[in-house]
């Protein structure tokens, strides 16, 4: 858990110490780093439904979502092993500070997120706003269906819509490093989900 004073930095699209190198690397092992390429390489209903709405959900990274991303890069090298995390972003009742609580399995694949989850519902019992879950898709250059689609799985959209109903939680964030899909709460019911 990391807890900080908010700032606008955070929201912008300024780039932590050492992200070029990401970027680079990124680029290398893929080639086309453009959001659109691998939700069309993969299609189904939610990566459809993302390619759609990508002019108002997908964007570059925020700082924060890129500081996510190191965090982890930082732990395990994303284009030698593949791995997720999951995250969830609270801001303070007083609107001053932003908390974060993040999770990972260190492996392809988050599994249970109840590590990150329960603080997160916690806190929200608390008085604090669950502004988003935080979960990467990471690029894998040898298997092009998996390669950084910023679009919810069937579990993540599951997930996505019950926490928002326990938490409030009014985003889900998407993010391969370079770009992410910020899923406002009111769409979390269109997505195919987990039956």
């Amino acid at each position: 858990m990391w807890e900080f004073d908010d700032a606008p930095v955070f929201a912008s699209e300024a780039e932590p110490a050492g992200y070029e190198a990401f970027r680079r690397r990124a680029a290398a092992a893929v080639g086309d780093t453009d959001p659109l390429r691998p939700l069309r390489a993969n299609p189904g209903r939610n990566n459809d439904l993302v390619a759609r709405h990508a002019g108002a959900w997908v964007r570059p990274a925020t700082c924060l979502q890129k500081l996510l991303q190191k965090a982890q890069d930082d732990r395990i090298d994303t284009f030698a092993s593949p791995t997720e995390f999951m995250a969830f972003v609270l801001r303070s009742p007083d609107g001053a500070r932003l908390r974060v609580y993040f999770y990972t399995a260190n492996f392809d694949g988050i599994g249970r997120v109840g590590p990150a989850a329960e603080p997160a519902a916690r806190d929200h019992a608390a008085g604090w706003t669950v502004l988003a879950g935080v979960h990467n898709h990471n690029f894998h250059p040898h298997d092009p269906t998996l390669n950084g689609a910023v679009g919810p799985s069937l579990p993540d959209a599951q997930f996505n819509l019950r926490f928002h109903a326990q938490t409030g939680m009014a985003e889900a964030w998407i993010t391969n490093g370079l770009h992410t899909a910020q899923i406002p709460a009111a769409a979390f019911p269109l997505f195919e989900q987990t039956p």
